[in-house]
């Protein structure tokens, strides 16, 4: 591009201005030095002359110790059952502390070290993952609440099939007596009960519950108030997947595989099935073993062979040498964590 000054005209007034002009083959630039300026990315230098800023180097330091409050308060609150793993949730809260870093910084280059806006992003980085932390940490799961619960009474006000899907053949009947639910069945006949238990919580769909909810191991109690009457050789009073607990005239048969996984009958001499009395039954199972307790006496364990998943109470065996009645009058089934040491 070349430059020249043209001569005012006579009779004009010289103001001393000047008129630029181009040569006809060069083109004219429109893009000013400012504009330039803002397009393009900074040097190394100036980045260096940034960082080592007073204000910049204020900034760092708040950023710097908020991290490291916020991630080992975050740390030594961990809890197995809210966080899982305890390796890999401090490996989760540094990377949370060194993404905040990461914004404070990319942030800063952007706005500047006057404004306040590279702090409040990185503080507000590292309070998004305190949040799903100590909203976990606040689940009643994790203080020992129940994953699942169920419980029922009965009255004659509320239909039997409410919470229960009640099972009846060849004659059985289920009804509600008062505050009983009574369960009758004569030989090759069947009546029982099964809870319609709550879905069980999925931290896969609700990303704020308890990671133990995917890792953990459960213990399981049902429980039961009943009274049995026997009228046949054999009468149920549960059957649960793999597990068989009949009265007989001797008192209880318990059916149950051993450790190689064959069903192994156990017999056991007891008055509860035959003094025709209210009696508090309780099976309680944890990945180590399964135990029955009665009136809160233990008559029976053995080693687990799985969960239970189930409450079910009366006759299922459609035998003829079966029969009796069961009197419930309440019942109840409830699901908890167990952390690893306990396993």
């Amino acid at each position: 591009m070349s430059t020249t000054v043209s001569a005012p005209a006579p009779g004009s007034k010289d103001d001393g201005s000047t008129t630029m002009s181009k040569a006809p083959d060069q083109p004219m630039v429109e893009a000013s030095v400012a504009s330039e300026d803002e397009d393009r990315l900074p040097t190394f230098r100036e980045i260096v002359d940034l960082i080592i800023h007073p204000v910049v180097l204020r900034s760092f330091a708040i950023v710097l110790v908020a991290t490291v409050i916020l991630v080992g308060l975050r740390v030594l609150t961990w809890n197995e059952i809210a966080d899982g793993a305890r390796s890999r949730y401090v490996k989760t809260a540094i990377f949370g502390g060194a993404s905040a870093m990461m914004v404070w910084f990319l942030v800063l280059l952007q706005v500047g070290a006057q404004k306040r806006w590279p702090v409040y992003c990185a503080v507000a980085v590292m309070l998004a993952g305190d949040a799903v932390h100590y909203v976990r940490l606040a689940n009643p799961i994790v203080r020992g609440g129940p994953v699942v619960a169920f419980n029922a009474t009965f009255a004659s006000a509320i239909p039997l099939d409410g919470q229960w899907e009640v099972e009846t053949a060849n004659g059985g009947t289920a009804k509600v007596d008062g505050s009983t639910a009574v369960l009758t069945a004569g030989p090759s006949g069947s009546s029982y009960i099964l809870a319609r238990l709550p879905k069980e919580p999925d931290v896969r769909e609700s990303w704020w519950l308890p990671l133990g909810l995917a890792t953990l191991e459960r213990e399981e109690t049902l429980s039961w108030r009943a009274q049995i009457d026997r009228t046949g050789g054999y009468f149920v009073v549960t059957e649960i997947k793999q597990l068989l607990i009949q009265a007989v005239p001797y008192g209880m048969h318990i059916t149950y595989p051993d450790e190689m996984k064959q069903a192994k009958g156990y017999e056991i001499q007891t008055q509860v099935t035959l003094d025709g009395k209210m009696h508090d039954w309780e099976i309680i199972r944890n990945p180590r073993e399964i135990r029955l307790r009665v009136d809160g006496n233990e008559v029976w364990k053995s080693r687990s062979q799985g969960p239970l998943g189930q409450l079910k109470v009366g006759e299922s065996k459609r035998d003829a040498a079966h029969g009796g009645t069961i009197k419930v009058e309440r019942a109840s089934y409830r699901t908890v964590l167990m952390r690893e040491g306990a396993v």
